[in-house]
């Protein structure tokens, strides 16, 4: 005698031709992979926005901001200016997501950010980059008056890796 209940023998008896009878599992996997590359195309689609650039920038700075504490300076409200200005300049000419990356770079560059003054200096750049010449007047006016040494801009000197 086995160790095998009856039931279970019976039960493969009656699971093996069926399991047969279905036929092949191919359709399944191509049609898996199908949704897929559908899904990942329309996640793409949503991502490559301007406005969820925009916004993820803005989650990231305000993580960082509020470590610090001083959600309500001068230089948040700035920053919140020009990413409205990128954000309605990109809706207005059409432009994807990694248009906007690429007008925002300049605030990421390590190399040429060392001072306050320097990151207002990339943000008079990126105002004049489209075409906002008041935002750049109002930020060359307050680069004059920014402070080197504020807590603010250590912290996102420390973010950036400066």
């Amino acid at each position: 005698m086995s160790d095998v209940p009856v039931s279970v023998t019976t039960a493969a008896e009656v699971i093996q031709p069926v399991a047969e009878s279905s036929g092949s599992i191919w359709g399944y996997v191509a049609g898996g992979v199908a949704l897929l590359i559908v899904a990942g195309f329309a996640g793409f689609k949503f991502i490559n926005k301007p406005a969820f650039i925009i916004n993820r920038v803005r989650k990231r700075n305000l993580k960082e901001i509020k470590k610090l504490g001083v959600e309500n300076s001068d230089f948040v409200m700035d920053l919140d200016k020009l990413l409205d200005s990128v954000e309605n300049h990109a809706t207005k000419n059409g432009m994807k997501g990694t248009d906007v990356v690429n007008i925002i770079s300049p605030m990421n560059d390590t190399a040429r950010i060392k001072t306050a003054g320097d990151m207002y200096q990339s943000m008079i750049y990126i105002a004049n980059s489209i075409n906002d010449t008041t935002l750049a007047r109002e930020f060359k006016n307050k680069s004059k008056q920014v402070k080197a040494n504020s807590p603010l801009m250590a912290g996102l000197f420390k973010r950036a890796g400066i």
